[in-house]
């Protein structure tokens, strides 16, 4: 039987940080399913037990659709940050730790190992929430550094996607070749192509949790350009046109997780 199941932190400072958690696993040695999942502001530490060992991922996808396998057996934990928040519970810069070709995150290993071995051992939901968010409180590391791509980005959701580089930088107070170099270093992208993604993102929101009836009012919640604007922008983070993505894609658990599933 598969089981998926997301919940929230409750620890206050964790939850600051972290959006969701999600538990998802299946006991039948003949699963088989196969998805794909799209770019998201949000970043994903993912875990996967395999036997008595592990394999940890991190992701910070804005521009990629891609393909996961799932076969037989296997447990899962799900960790979704918030934007910038991975950032506070490292010690150096994510742009030195971040592998985007295979996912790999080592920073925790072997550290971790136990205390990921006691999340998997665990039925409760809340009990394992409880048990992470104590991971996370363990390893908060506060960073002043991170305060003017903080700032940026409460410009960048508050627009929806649309402010531009340089009023960017001018509200901040700091150079335009400044902005670009933290926002390289701290979330490893350039700020058009997270602008992109506050949009993308945005218009899921719009379809999804505020009920849009039709493509047309999605478009204009989303404040693309115009109809070819939005098109344009979805073939070219999602491969498909907005009203075969929206047909696609799966809502998985009671959060932002839709991915689309191999018939």
């Amino acid at each position: 039987m598969e089981r998926f199941v997301t919940i929230r932190p409750k620890n206050e400072l964790v939850s600051t940080y972290i959006s969701y958690y999600y538990f998802h696993h299946s006991d039948e040695v003949e699963f088989r399913k196969n998805y794909v999942f799209y770019p998201h502001f949000k970043h994903g530490f993912t875990v996967y037990k395999e036997g008595e060992n592990f394999r940890t991922l991190f992701t910070m996808n804005y521009t990629r659709q891609i393909p996961v396998e799932l076969k037989g057996v296997f447990q899962k934990i799900g960790v979704a940050f918030n934007p910038l928040g991975m950032n506070r519970f490292i010690s150096v810069p994510v742009s030195e730790l971040y592998d985007p070709e295979t996912f790999s995150f080592q920073h925790w290993n072997p550290e971790i190992f136990p205390e990921l071995k006691e999340v998997f051992e665990t039925q409760d939901t809340e009990s394992k929430r409880d048990l992470l968010d104590a991971v996370f409180e363990k390893r908060f590391k506060p960073n002043p550094e991170l305060n003017y791509v903080e700032e940026a980005l409460e410009h960048i959701f508050e627009s929806f996607g649309t402010i531009q580089v340089d009023e960017l930088a001018s509200k901040i107070g700091i150079s335009r070749k400044t902005l670009l170099r933290h926002f390289k270093k701290h979330l490893c992208c350039s700020i058009e192509e997270y602008k992109k993604v506050v949009k993308f993102r945005t218009s899921i929101q719009g379809a999804h949790n505020l009920g849009l009836k039709n493509l047309t009012e999605v478009s204009l919640y989303s404040l693309y350009y115009d109809q070819s604007d939005f098109t344009n922008r979805f073939k070219e983070l999602t491969g498909q046109n907005p009203s075969t993505f929206f047909i696609s894609i799966q809502r998985m658990g009671e959060e932002d997780i839709f991915w689309k599933f191999d018939e």
